[in-house]
């Protein structure tokens, strides 16, 4: 039986760089919709570049908001760091 795509807020999976992708976590994603993995992507997306602005924010503080929307921009376009 597949597991309900709603269970992923109960799986917590181990992120250490050396530990494997949980069994569940992958069930999950391949019962998924096309539409649900497209959701998912975007929210991580989306947390991922707040908590990068956050990042600039509290290391270059005499950026304005437009300023730092504007290097989260040129870092997510570059994917240097």
């Amino acid at each position: 039986m597949k597991p309900s795509i709603e269970a992923v807020h109960e799986i917590r999976p181990d992120l250490r760089p050396e530990a494997p992708l949980d069994a569940r976590l992958v069930a999950l994603y391949r019962a998924a919709s096309p539409e649900k993995k497209l959701a998912a992507v975007d929210r991580l997306n989306r947390t991922l570049q707040g908590l990068k602005e956050a990042e600039l924010a509290a290391r270059r503080p005499e950026l304005s908001a437009d300023e730092r929307r504007a290097e989260l921009r040129r870092w997510w376009l570059s994917a240097r760091d």
